[in-house]
Protein backbone atom coordinates (compact mmCIF):
# COMPACT_ATOMS: atom_id res chain seq x y z
CA UNK A 1 0.00 0.00 0.00
CA UNK A 2 1.70 3.55 -0.96
CA UNK A 3 0.65 6.18 1.42
CA UNK A 4 1.04 9.77 0.62
CA UNK A 5 1.03 12.51 3.55
CA UNK A 6 1.23 16.22 4.18
CA UNK A 7 1.44 18.49 6.28
CA UNK A 8 1.38 23.06 5.98
CA UNK A 9 0.49 23.05 9.98
CA UNK A 10 3.54 25.06 10.38
CA UNK A 11 5.70 27.19 8.42
CA UNK A 12 7.55 23.91 6.98
CA UNK A 13 5.89 22.50 3.80
CA UNK A 14 6.40 18.28 4.49
CA UNK A 15 6.06 15.36 1.65
CA UNK A 16 5.86 12.03 2.51
CA UNK A 17 5.58 8.79 1.22
CA UNK A 18 5.63 4.69 2.00
CA UNK A 19 5.01 1.87 0.79
CA UNK A 20 3.45 0.91 4.20
CA UNK A 21 6.72 -1.33 5.27
CA UNK A 22 9.40 1.84 4.98
CA UNK A 23 9.52 6.01 3.65
CA UNK A 24 10.45 5.74 0.38
CA UNK A 25 10.91 9.49 0.41
CA UNK A 26 10.87 12.74 2.46
CA UNK A 27 10.60 16.50 1.49
CA UNK A 28 10.69 19.23 4.06
CA UNK A 29 11.45 22.48 3.31
CA UNK A 30 11.31 25.36 6.09
CA UNK A 31 11.25 28.73 3.74
CA UNK A 32 9.91 32.05 3.31
CA UNK A 33 7.58 30.84 0.23
CA UNK A 34 4.17 30.30 0.81
CA UNK A 35 2.77 26.48 0.55
CA UNK A 36 0.53 27.06 -2.17
CA UNK A 37 3.82 28.07 -4.14
CA UNK A 38 5.95 24.80 -2.66
CA UNK A 39 3.12 22.25 -2.11
CA UNK A 40 2.28 21.28 -5.57
CA UNK A 41 5.76 21.05 -7.02
CA UNK A 42 7.04 19.04 -3.81
CA UNK A 43 4.64 16.20 -4.81
CA UNK A 44 5.15 16.22 -8.40
CA UNK A 45 9.01 16.29 -7.78
CA UNK A 46 8.71 13.12 -5.26
CA UNK A 47 6.71 11.32 -7.22
CA UNK A 48 9.05 11.88 -10.06
CA UNK A 49 11.84 10.65 -8.39
CA UNK A 50 10.40 7.78 -6.96
CA UNK A 51 8.92 7.01 -10.58
CA UNK A 52 5.56 7.27 -9.38
CA UNK A 53 2.30 8.35 -10.34
CA UNK A 54 -0.49 10.32 -7.99
CA UNK A 55 -2.12 7.08 -9.35
CA UNK A 56 -0.04 4.80 -7.82
CA UNK A 57 -0.72 6.30 -4.11
CA UNK A 58 -3.59 4.31 -2.46
CA UNK A 59 -4.55 6.38 0.35
CA UNK A 60 -3.52 9.74 1.40
CA UNK A 61 -3.32 11.47 4.67
CA UNK A 62 -3.11 15.16 6.10
CA UNK A 63 -2.31 16.99 9.36
CA UNK A 64 -5.57 18.18 9.97
CA UNK A 65 -4.48 20.64 12.27
CA UNK A 66 -4.19 23.03 15.01
CA UNK A 67 -1.71 25.34 13.80
CA UNK A 68 -1.91 28.16 10.86
CA UNK A 69 -5.07 29.12 9.35
CA UNK A 70 -3.86 29.31 5.99
CA UNK A 71 -0.87 26.51 5.57
CA UNK A 72 -3.84 24.33 6.94
CA UNK A 73 -6.28 25.46 4.25
CA UNK A 74 -3.74 25.09 1.51
CA UNK A 75 -3.05 21.50 2.47
CA UNK A 76 -6.58 20.17 2.82
CA UNK A 77 -7.49 21.86 -0.46
CA UNK A 78 -4.38 19.98 -2.07
CA UNK A 79 -4.99 16.64 -0.13
CA UNK A 80 -9.01 16.50 -0.44
CA UNK A 81 -8.51 17.36 -4.26
CA UNK A 82 -5.92 14.40 -4.98
CA UNK A 83 -7.80 12.12 -3.02
CA UNK A 84 -11.46 12.71 -4.86
CA UNK A 85 -9.63 13.26 -8.36
CA UNK A 86 -7.98 9.50 -7.58
CA UNK A 87 -10.77 7.71 -5.82
CA UNK A 88 -8.70 7.08 -2.97
CA UNK A 89 -9.15 7.55 1.22
CA UNK A 90 -8.00 10.64 2.87
CA UNK A 91 -7.22 10.10 6.91
CA UNK A 92 -7.22 13.44 9.11
CA UNK A 93 -4.79 13.19 11.61
CA UNK A 94 -4.22 15.77 14.42
CA UNK A 95 -0.94 17.60 13.90
CA UNK A 96 -0.11 17.14 17.84
CA UNK A 97 -0.56 13.89 17.82
CA UNK A 98 1.66 13.28 14.82
CA UNK A 99 3.67 15.47 16.41
CA UNK A 100 4.23 13.82 19.82
CA UNK A 101 4.08 10.51 17.23
CA UNK A 102 7.63 11.56 16.72
CA UNK A 103 8.93 9.87 20.25
CA UNK A 104 8.48 6.42 21.38
CA UNK A 105 9.31 6.96 25.06
CA UNK A 106 7.42 5.97 27.62
CA UNK A 107 7.03 9.72 29.30
CA UNK A 108 3.98 11.87 28.69
CA UNK A 109 4.49 13.60 25.22
CA UNK A 110 3.56 17.75 25.42
CA UNK A 111 3.81 18.73 21.77
CA UNK A 112 2.92 22.32 21.65
CA UNK A 113 2.46 24.92 18.44
CA UNK A 114 2.61 28.39 18.16
CA UNK A 115 -0.68 30.41 18.49
CA UNK A 116 0.80 33.87 19.05
CA UNK A 117 0.04 36.04 21.58
CA UNK A 118 1.85 34.12 24.57
CA UNK A 119 -0.60 31.25 23.38
CA UNK A 120 -0.01 28.10 22.31
CA UNK A 121 -1.88 24.62 20.58
CA UNK A 122 -0.79 22.22 22.76
CA UNK A 123 -2.32 18.90 24.35
CA UNK A 124 -0.39 16.01 26.53
CA UNK A 125 -0.12 12.11 25.42
CA UNK A 126 0.60 8.86 27.78
CA UNK A 127 3.22 6.02 26.29
CA UNK A 128 0.32 4.66 23.98
CA UNK A 129 -0.94 8.29 22.67
CA UNK A 130 -3.93 8.52 24.67
CA UNK A 131 -5.02 11.82 25.51
CA UNK A 132 -4.24 12.86 28.94
CA UNK A 133 -4.86 16.33 28.56
CA UNK A 134 -7.51 17.65 25.87
CA UNK A 135 -5.24 19.61 22.89
CA UNK A 136 -7.02 23.25 22.88
CA UNK A 137 -6.05 26.52 22.65
CA UNK A 138 -3.61 27.32 25.54
CA UNK A 139 -2.47 30.71 26.88
CA UNK A 140 1.30 29.40 27.93
CA UNK A 141 0.29 30.18 31.39
CA UNK A 142 -2.48 28.39 31.95
CA UNK A 143 -1.18 25.22 29.71
CA UNK A 144 1.97 25.12 31.81
CA UNK A 145 -0.06 25.09 35.27
CA UNK A 146 -2.29 22.15 33.99
CA UNK A 147 0.85 19.99 33.22
CA UNK A 148 3.18 20.44 35.83
CA UNK A 149 -0.54 19.56 38.23
CA UNK A 150 0.68 16.35 36.31
CA UNK A 151 4.05 16.00 38.93
CA UNK A 152 5.37 13.62 35.89
CA UNK A 153 8.38 13.26 33.76
CA UNK A 154 7.85 14.97 30.64
CA UNK A 155 8.74 15.58 26.67
CA UNK A 156 8.02 18.60 25.01
CA UNK A 157 8.32 18.38 21.53
CA UNK A 158 7.73 21.29 18.89
CA UNK A 159 9.67 24.21 17.81
CA UNK A 160 8.06 25.92 21.42
CA UNK A 161 10.82 24.14 23.54
CA UNK A 162 13.44 27.01 23.57
CA UNK A 163 11.17 29.60 23.90
CA UNK A 164 8.90 28.48 26.93
CA UNK A 165 10.90 25.36 28.39
CA UNK A 166 11.97 26.68 31.67
CA UNK A 167 8.50 27.01 32.54
CA UNK A 168 7.83 23.02 33.13
CA UNK A 169 8.92 21.22 35.57
CA UNK A 170 10.34 17.59 35.26
CA UNK A 171 10.68 18.40 31.54
CA UNK A 172 12.85 17.05 29.34
CA UNK A 173 13.31 19.06 25.81
CA UNK A 174 13.58 16.91 22.72
CA UNK A 175 16.76 17.76 19.90
CA UNK A 176 15.93 19.78 16.96
CA UNK A 177 15.14 16.42 14.68
CA UNK A 178 12.27 15.41 17.04
CA UNK A 179 10.62 18.95 16.44
CA UNK A 180 8.50 18.86 13.36
CA UNK A 181 8.65 17.32 10.09
CA UNK A 182 5.88 15.02 10.90
CA UNK A 183 5.25 13.27 7.82
CA UNK A 184 6.62 10.12 9.29
CA UNK A 185 4.09 10.05 12.16
CA UNK A 186 1.29 10.59 10.23
CA UNK A 187 2.00 7.55 8.08
CA UNK A 188 2.34 5.22 11.40
CA UNK A 189 -1.05 6.56 12.50
CA UNK A 190 -2.67 6.01 9.55
CA UNK A 191 -1.63 2.59 9.07
CA UNK A 192 -3.14 1.46 12.69
CA UNK A 193 -5.44 -1.02 12.09
CA UNK A 194 -8.06 1.12 14.73
CA UNK A 195 -8.30 4.33 12.56
CA UNK A 196 -11.60 4.86 11.26
CA UNK A 197 -12.11 5.74 7.82
CA UNK A 198 -13.91 9.50 7.14
CA UNK A 199 -15.95 10.33 4.70
CA UNK A 200 -14.00 12.66 2.28
CA UNK A 201 -16.84 15.36 2.06
CA UNK A 202 -16.66 15.55 5.74
CA UNK A 203 -13.06 16.37 5.91
CA UNK A 204 -12.28 19.99 7.44
CA UNK A 205 -9.32 21.66 9.02
CA UNK A 206 -9.61 21.56 12.75
CA UNK A 207 -8.67 25.27 13.35
CA UNK A 208 -9.49 25.38 17.44
CA UNK A 209 -10.27 28.98 17.29
CA UNK A 210 -11.52 31.29 14.74
CA UNK A 211 -9.88 33.24 12.37
CA UNK A 212 -9.24 36.65 12.76
CA UNK A 213 -11.76 37.36 9.92
CA UNK A 214 -14.43 35.86 12.08
CA UNK A 215 -13.79 36.95 14.91
CA UNK A 216 -13.89 40.73 13.30
CA UNK A 217 -16.90 40.04 12.16
CA UNK A 218 -18.22 38.95 15.60
CA UNK A 219 -16.96 41.92 17.14
CA UNK A 220 -18.75 43.84 14.07
CA UNK A 221 -21.85 42.41 14.58
CA UNK A 222 -21.81 42.81 18.74
CA UNK A 223 -21.03 46.77 18.23
CA UNK A 224 -24.22 46.52 15.31
CA UNK A 225 -26.51 45.20 18.17
CA UNK A 226 -25.67 47.58 20.79
CA UNK A 227 -26.19 49.70 18.42
CA UNK A 228 -29.81 48.97 17.54
CA UNK A 229 -30.68 48.68 21.64
CA UNK A 230 -30.02 52.09 22.07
Amino acid sequence: MNILAIDTSTMISTVTISDGVEILGDFNVNQQKTHSESLVPMIENLLKLLGMEVADIDKFVIAEGPGSFTGLRIGMTVAKTLAQASKKELVPVSTLLALANNSSSDRLKVPMIDARGNRIYGAVYDKDFKEIIKEDLYTIDVFKDLVNDLDSEVELIGTMNEKYGDKFKNAVKLPLNFNNSIGRSLIKIALLDDYEPVDLYKIRPNYLRASQAERELLKNDKKDGSKGRR
